[in-house]
C-alpha cells in the first residue's frame, strides 16, 4: 500500500462510525501492549470526542439544559448519523437542532434553545455587510418608496419563550415577554451581529410582521401600513420607533427606490 493510500485508509478508520474494517489487522500491526484495533480505536474515540467538544462549544446552553451526560449520549448518536462534512469543525452542528426535534424525549424549549444557539453561530460567521445605512443617510422624500436591504447576519425565528428564558438576550429591551413560562407560548426573535458581537432580541408580533415583510422586498410605505389603526398620530409614531430601532441596531445595509410600493 502506497503512502497516500495508507493515509486515506487511516483517515477512514479514524473517522469511521461503523467500527473497524475487517482487514485492519492486515494493514496495521499489533504490538504486545495493544492490538491494532485498540490502537486505532484510540484515534477514533479521540476524533469523535473532539467533534463532541466542538458541538458542546456551539450548544453550550443546550448542554447545560440537557445535562452533560444526556448531551454526550445524544451528541455521539448525532455524530454517528451526521458525520462532519465541513472543514470548519463547528459546522458539524448544522443539523443538531433538527435531530433533537425528532426525539420525543426532548422538550420543545430545549429544541428551540438549540435553534437559537445555531442561529447565533450563523450570525457570527455571516459575511460582513457592504455598508451600514444610517438614518441621516436617507432621503426623506424618497425613503417611503424605498426597499430596504438588510445585513447578511440578520435572521428571524419563532421560539418557545421558555427557550428565551434559558438564554436571556443581552438587550434589556427584549426582556418583556421573554421570561420562562409554564405554557409553550412562542415569540418572534431577531438574531444578528452588530460589529463583532452577536445579539438576539424578542420582537412583538407587529414589529416581526413588518420586519419579515420588509425583508421580503416590500417598500417602506407598504410595511408601515401594518401599523395603521384608528389613531393616525400614534400609528405614525409607532412605525417611526420601529424603523428607527432598525437603524439603531444597524440592521439596514442600504435602500433603493422602487417604482411600485
Amino acid at each position: 500500500m502506497k503512502l497516500a493510500e495508507l493515509e486515506r485508509y487511516f483517515a477512514s478508520v479514524a473517522t469511521s462510525t461503523s467500527g473497524p474494517p475487517v482487514d485492519l489487522d492486515e494493514v496495521f500491526k499489533s504490538s504486545s501492549e495493544l492490538s491494532a484495533r485498540a490502537r486505532l480505536g484510540i484515534y477514533n474515540r479521540g476524533y469523535h470526542y473532539r467533534l463532541l467538544g466542538a458541538l458542546a462549544s456551539v450548544f453550550a446552553r443546550t448542554e447545560r439544559a440537557l445535562g452533560e451526560a444526556q448531551f454526550e449520549r445524544l451528541g455521539l448518536a448525532y455524530l454517528a448519523r451526521h458525520p462532519s462534512e465541513h472543514p470548519a469543525i463547528e459546522r458539524v452542528g448544522r443539523l443538531f437542532p433538527q435531530y433533537l426535534g425528532q426525539l420525543p424525549e426532548i422538550a420543545g424549549e430545549h429544541v428551540d434553545l438549540a435553534v437559537l444557539e445555531w442561529a447565533r453561530l450563523t450570525a457570527l460567521v455571516a459575511p460582513d455587510p457592504g455598508a451600514i445605512l444610517s438614518a441621516h443617510g436617507v432621503d426623506p422624500v424618497q425613503f417611503p418608496s424605498s426597499r430596504l436591504h438588510f445585513v447578511p447576519s440578520l435572521t428571524t425565528l419563532s421560539l418557545d419563550v421558555r427557550a428565551l428564558g434559558l438564554f436571556p438576550a443581552v438587550s434589556e429591551s427584549s426582556a418583556g415577554g421573554a421570561e420562562a413560562s409554564s405554557e409553550a407560548q412562542r415569540r418572534g426573535v431577531a438574531v444578528w451581529r452588530k460589529r463583532h458581537v452577536v445579539r438576539h432580541e424578542a420582537l412583538d408580533a407587529l414589529e416581526l410582521a413588518a420586519l419579515e415583510l420588509a425583508r421580503s422586498g416590500a417598500s417602506v410605505t407598504r410595511f408601515c401600513a401594518l401599523f395603521e389603526s384608528d389613531a393616525p398620530a400614534e400609528d405614525a409614531a409607532r412605525a417611526f420607533r420601529v424603523v428607527s430601532g432598525w437603524f439603531a441596531r444597524e440592521w439596514i445595509e442600504r435602500s433603493e427606490v422602487v417604482t411600485s410600493v
